[in-house]
């Protein structure tokens, strides 16, 4: 006998100002079934998952919840029907501990003594809080812990504990792998396991295609507001995910070209910081692409902000083009001609309210100021040049960089630092959250950069992009340089084994 879907859509349109975002969707989630949604930015997914979670309302069609019609008004009626979302951008809250934020806004209260005040039953929160995280999610979270002293992959099953506390039948997980390591994706991924044995229904959104296979049951795949593909994770591959998504075969989503590497651009010698990275030495050259990589904790974040002045290193030296330097800060990074693109764009990067053109110049002021006066014309001159230039999808330089797809907004950052001339490019996870058509143009620009005769720094998180893209790659572990090879020489599983154990210095 053929089961009832928990979450059934049928025929559904959304519009916005007359133009279709979703066009005749319909979609079907069994229990226990994990369906990996994915497409390019601007596909439809976000305004699906916001219809489904009561956000927005569809403008024509059904959706069924457990076969019943449901026509939800806010996020609220959602929730009640057993359906949350873990959204890329956590909704949490750092200052609260662990079973403070599981139960926030549902807390469990004790009976009033005396007067109008109800208390809070803290200790009945922090039990049930461990029952879900460390028996029904397996882990051994502190449920008195502030939330800001977690890491984002511990943040997240704090998320999926609330979820669960909801008693959630349907999991919306947004890009949850976006920012984890190796290990840290395997636990989760073993969660979501768990949560299936449940009966647990789960969507999952990612740009990882290997992922998306790896760990759902159906995929389903939107372009410009339309299904074009539907199928068990079995029968599809990678190619034909791509395919689907953009319409046309991607044949080199890592295009590499072995440029003739050239003289010793920048250098640092036995850097320490304490208690995030010691004794760390490696040179760049021009035309060359060096690639930082580890798992969670490795030091290679705090290293990248160090060499940009964030949080200075306390020891060791830095040399530029040969002459030993101080970055005491980021205006001398600056001055010695680097530039730095952090990986959380929307909280460290763009203005949101501010538009496309605002974002993308205003660390180059000196170029569009004549006489203490900023030459409006000027600067819509350069922003269009650099809008076509990165081939930015916007109507104008004088749109709400907000109202762009990640992939665009990460374009206009590296604009932005294009246009301060830089010779040396740090970046931190540069295609975080991004689609791979965009990802292949983002590689591409980065060539173009070192084609001129400067060097790229780029931390990541995906062993395969680095290997893809570099020339050479230092892993990190423990703080402390573990590899330094040739990309062209090593593969992911090499990366991953000196992400776990000491290798040799090539």
């Amino acid at each position: 006998m053929e089961q009832t879907p928990v979450l059934e859509l049928n025929n559904i349109h959304k519009a916005f100002n007359n133009v279709p975002v979703l066009d005749n969707v319909s979609l079907k989630l069994n229990p226990g079934e994990v369906l990996g949604l994915i497409g390019e930015n601007g596909a439809g997914k976000s305004t699906l998952i916001k219809i489904i979670c009561g956000a927005y309302e569809f403008d024509q069609g059904e959706m069924l919840v457990d076969g019943h019609h449901v026509d939800f008004r806010n996020p609220e009626q959602s929730r009640r029907l057993g359906i949350s979302t873990i959204y890329q951008e956590l909704s949490l809250f750092p200052s609260l501990t662990v079973a403070q934020n599981i139960f926030i806004a549902r807390e469990f209260e004790r009976v009033p003594v005396s007067g109008l005040v109800t208390p809070i039953d803290n200790r009945k929160m922090e039990s049930e809080a461990r029952r879900i995280l460390h028996e029904t999610l397996g882990t051994d979270i502190n449920v008195n812990m502030p939330l800001e002293r977690l890491t984002l992959a511990e943040k997240q099953l704090v998320e999926i504990a609330r979820a669960l506390y909801y008693k959630a039948q349907i999991i919306i997980m947004d890009e949850p792998t976006t920012a984890l390591e190796a290990r840290e994706k395997e636990r989760l991924f073993t969660v979501i396991r768990d949560l299936k044995k449940l009966g647990t229904s789960i969507i999952f959104v990612s740009h990882y295609l290997f992922e998306v296979l790896d760990i759902c049951d159906r995929v389903y795949v939107l372009r410009d507001g339309k299904c074009v593909l539907d199928s068990p994770s079995h029968a599809a591959s990678v190619d034909t995910l791509i395919q689907a998504m953009i319409g046309k075969s991607l044949e080199r989503q890592y295009p590499k070209e072995r440029l003739e590497i050239g003289e010793k651009i920048f250098e640092v010698k036995n850097l320490s910081r304490e208690k995030a990275f010691q004794d760390v030495s490696f040179e760049l050259h021009r035309r060359e692409i060096l690639g930082i990589v580890g798992l969670a904790g490795c030091g290679k974040t705090e290293l990248i902000r160090a060499l940009y002045g964030i949080d200075p290193p306390e020891e060791g030296e830095v040399h530029i083009r040969g002459r030993k330097v101080t970055i005491r800060d980021i205006k001398d990074a600056i001055e010695h001609k680097m530039a730095f693109l952090p990986a959380d764009r929307k909280t460290e990067g763009i203005f949101d309210i501010k538009n496309v053109g605002w974002n993308m110049l205003i660390a180059s002021l000196n170029l569009i100021t004549r006489n203490t006066h900023i030459s409006a014309r000027q600067e819509s001159r350069l922003a269009v040049a650099y809008i076509d230039k990165l081939k930015i999808k916007t109507q104008s330089s004088g749109q709400v960089i907000s109202s762009l797809s990640g992939g665009n907004q990460q374009k206009v950052l590296l604009a932005r630092w294009l246009l301060t001339g830089p010779e040396i490019l740090l970046l931190e996870d540069p295609t975080r959250g991004i689609d791979v058509n965009v990802k292949t143009e983002v590689y591409k620009l980065i060539t173009e950069f070192v084609k001129e005769g400067r060097g790229v720094i780029m931390v990541s998180s995906d062993e395969e992009e680095v290997v893809g893209i570099c020339d050479r790659v230092i892993v990190m572990r423990n703080g402390q340089v573990s590899a330094d090879v040739q990309a062209a020489e090593t593969n992911v599983e090499q990366i991953k084994y000196y992400s776990e154990k000491s290798g040799e210095q090539q």
